[in-house]
C-alpha cells in the first residue's frame, strides 16, 4: 500500500487563510445583521415627532420595527409621536365604522327601533347575523356593527338614521370636514368600497381621538363579547380585535379592525398605561395578526418613551434672591406648586432657564421674584413663577443709616453693596423617571 502524499506546505497555508477569511466574513455579516435589526425596518417615510428617525440614531437604536406600509401613533391630546407615510391616502375598510358610529351616536337616541332591510341583510362581507324584517334598538345595532364588524348592522344604522345609506354618507363626510380630516372621503357606511373611499393615518388619529371622548363609544369598542336578542333569536357578538390578547392585561381599550383586498389588514387601536393614553393607526399590514403586533409594537414603544414626569417639586429650593436694601440678606426661592408634564425622552435633556429678580425694600412670603422655564429640544415644556419662601422686612431708619455708612466705608475697598443672588439648579438635567 502506498502512503498518502501530503499537500505542500504553501497549499495548507492558503487553505488556512481562506478558512480564516470565510470566518471573518460570516462574523462581519452577523454583526451587520445585529446592527441592522437594532434599527428594525426603517423606511424613508418614518418620523418621530415630525423628524426623520435617522435624526435619532445617536440617541437610541430603539426605533419601532413594524411591517405595515402606513402607520401613526399619537397621544390622547393629539401629539403625534411616530408616523410612517401617514399622509398617504388609502382605503380604510371596516375602520370606516368608527365614523359611522360617531355620526350615529350624535344623531340618534339609543332606544330608536331600526328595521333590517333586504339590502342591509345581504350587503355581504363580515356580518352580525341580522335578517331582513328584524327590528332592533340602535344600541344593539351599534354593538352588532362595532364588535363583530357587522356590515349588515352598519347599513341598518345608516338607512334608519339617514333615510338612505347615501344620505348618511353625506353626514359622515360633513363630520370629517368638521374634524379637519381634509384627506378623507367616505363612499359607504361599512367600508366595503375601495373607490372614492379613503383616508390617511393622520386623519384617522383625529377621528379616533374625537371618538374616544364619547363615553358610549369607548364602552362599545372595549367589548370583547356580547349577546343580543333580536326577534327572539340570541345573536352572539365576538370582537375581531386581537390587541386584547397581544398587549398586557388591561392596557388595550379596543377600537376597530378592517380588511378588504385593496386596503390590506387595517387596525385602529387605543391603549392606556397609567396616566398615558395612546392611539395607533395601522393601514395595509401584510396579514391578520401582524396588524396587532405592529399596533402593540408602536404602543409599547410609546409607553416606554412618552411619559408623565415631575420637572420640579415645591420642596426643592431653586435659588437665592438678593435683597438690595440689606448688605448681607437673601431670600430662598421656590416654585409655588409641583410642575408635571408629559414628554418624549428621545428628545434629550431638559434645559432649565432660571431668572431671579433683585428685591428692594421688604419682601413678603409668596411674592413673585422670578421665573423658571423648561425646554426640551427647543420646545417649551412648562414654566412657573418663583416665589419668596419667607417674609423679610425692609431696614428701619437706624438700620438704614448703618447700612449706608457700611456701604460708604466698604466702597473704598471694592466691597459689593448687597449680597449676590444665586441659582442652585443646573441649567441642563436628564429626563426624570416617570412621576
Amino acid at each position: 500500500m502506498c502512503a498518502r502524499k501530503q499537500p505542500p506546505v504553501w497549499m495548507m497555508v492558503v487553505r488556512i487563510i481562506i478558512i480564516v477569511l470565510i470566518c471573518i466574513t460570516m462574523v462581519s455579516g452577523l454583526m451587520l445583521g445585529m446592527c441592522t435589526s437594532a434599527y428594525g425596518d426603517q423606511r424613508p417615510g418614518d418620523s418621530i415627532e415630525g423628524r426623520p428617525t435617522a435624526d435619532y440614531a445617536q440617541v437610541t437604536t430603539d426605533i419601532p420595527d413594524i411591517a405595515a406600509d402606513y402607520a401613526a401613533l399619537a397621544t390622547r391630546e393629539g401629539r403625534t409621536l411616530f408616523q410612517r407615510d401617514a399622509d398617504a391616502q388609502m382605503p380604510m375598510a371596516s375602520t370606516t365604522k368608527i365614523m359611522t358610529a360617531v355620526v350615529a351616536l350624535e344623531n340618534c337616541e339609543l332606544d330608536k327601533q331600526m328595521l333590517v332591510t333586504v339590502g342591509a341583510a345581504n350587503v355581504g362581507g363580515s356580518e352580525a347575523g341580522l335578517e331582513a324584517g328584524m327590528s332592533l334598538p340602535f344600541s344593539d345595532a351599534l354593538y352588532a356593527m362595532m364588535v363583530p364588524s357587522g356590515n349588515d348592522a352598519a347599513v341598518v344604522i345608516a338607512e334608519n338614521i339617514g333615510s338612505s345609506e347615501g344620505k348618511f354618507v353625506e353626514m359622515m363626510n360633513t363630520k370629517a370636514t368638521d374634524l379637519g380630516m381634509t384627506a378623507t372621503r367616505f363612499a359607504d357606511a361599512s367600508g366595503l368600497s375601495a373607490e372614492e373611499h379613503y383616508t390617511t393615518a393622520n386623519d384617522y388619529l383625529k377621528l379616533t381621538a374625537y371618538a374616544m371622548r364619547i363615553p358610549l363609544f369607548r364602552e362599545v369598542v372595549a367589548t370583547r363579547y356580547k349577546e343580543i336578542i333580536v326577534a327572539g333569536k340570541v345573536i352572539a357578538l365576538e370582537s375581531t380585535d386581537k390587541l386584547f390578547d397581544v398587549l398586557e392585561d388591561g392596557q388595550a381599550l379596543g377600537v376597530k379592525t378592517g380588511f378588504i383586498d385593496e386596503s390590506g389588514y387595517c387596525f385602529v387601536g387605543a391603549a392606556a398605561k397609567g396616566d398615558i393614553e395612546l392611539y395607533v393607526v395601522i393601514l395595509h399590514a401584510p396579514d391578520d395578526m401582524q396588524r396587532f403586533f405592529d399596533a402593540a409594537t408602536l404602543l409599547e414603544w410609546g409607553f416606554a418613551h412618552y411619559r408623565r414626569v415631575e420637572l420640579l417639586n415645591s420642596a426643592q429650593q431653586v435659588a437665592l434672591a438678593p435683597l438690595t436694601s440689606w448688605r448681607d440678606k437673601t431670600v430662598a426661592v421656590y416654585i409655588p406648586q409641583p410642575v408635571r408634564v408629559e414628554l418624549l425622552d428621545l428628545n434629550g435633556d431638559i434645559q432649565q432657564d432660571i431668572s431671579v429678580e433683585a428685591v428692594a425694600g421688604a419682601v413678603v412670603r409668596g411674592q413673585v421674584v422670578g421665573q423658571i422655564v423648561w425646554e426640551q429640544s427647543g420646545e417649551v415644556l412648562a414654566s412657573s413663577e418663583l416665589v419668596a419662601a419667607e417674609s423679610v422686612a425692609a431696614p428701619d431708619f437706624w438700620q438704614g443709616i448703618e447700612i449706608w455708612w457700611q456701604r460708604l466705608i466698604g466702597g473704598f475697598g471694592g466691597e459689593p453693596e448687597h449680597a449676590e443672588g444665586s441659582v442652585l439648579l443646573p441649567t441642563s438635567v436628564p429626563v426624570p423617571a416617570a412621576a
